[in-house]
């Protein structure tokens, strides 16, 4: 990503396309500072996957639900180039291998740094996540606000989405999905 071509972008919409006064003192700078928020952190991951799992050898053979849970997260929505803000659960069975809390977070923080719409990034993090630590199953479920929806079209402050993408074992056993969405259940509550 140029973020040479983003600030000339920005720059020229906000003179040419808004009208807006560039010497305006709380202007001053804005185009190199969206450039930059844009390109180093809010669309950092533009074309790239996750690979930096740290797994370990299940040599206890630990056979039940993982889960981390509270996972902040900010994404863009790719339809109106707002933030979407919220939290997201990982939950899994391993099979040969365990993987560290933190690279659970940050699988969830390196998809969320691109424009997408939620459902795709909760799908980007689960294949991503499925590919890499190959467990017997795996749930996400996310819930974010949109700012979409609250400051523009509907302008609901308290609207939130959720989605989820369930494989393997969660997928195939209802048992083992409804305990995960129990589990689910008792971190919202806290």
């Amino acid at each position: 990503m140029n973020e040479t071509q983003v600030r000339i972008f920005f720059e020229d919409l906000m003179l040419r396309g808004l009208g807006l006064d560039m010497e305006d003192p709380n202007l001053v700078g804005t185009p190199d500072r969206v450039a930059r928020m844009y390109c180093r952190e809010f669309f950092a991951n533009v074309g790239k996957e996750f690979t930096n799992f740290k797994s370990f050898p299940n040599d206890k053979g630990y056979d039940q639900i993982i889960m981390a849970d509270n996972i902040d997260f900010v994404s863009v929505c790719s339809h109106h180039f707002l933030p979407f803000t919220g939290k997201a659960w990982i939950l899994y069975i391993p099979d040969k291998k365990l993987t560290g809390l933190s690279k659970m977070a940050r699988v969830v923080t390196h998809y969320a740094a691109r424009p997408q719409i939620q459902e795709t990034l909760c799908h980007d993090i689960l294949a991503s996540f499925v590919k890499n630590i190959q467990p017997l199953g795996a749930m996400i479920f996310m819930r974010a606000e949109h700012a979409c929806m609250q400051c523009r079209g509907a302008k609901q402050a308290n609207a939130g989405m959720g989605t989820s993408q369930i494989w393997g074992v969660f997928k195939e056993n209802p048992n083992i999905k409804s305990e995960g969405l129990d589990l689910i259940k008792i971190s919202l509550a806290r």
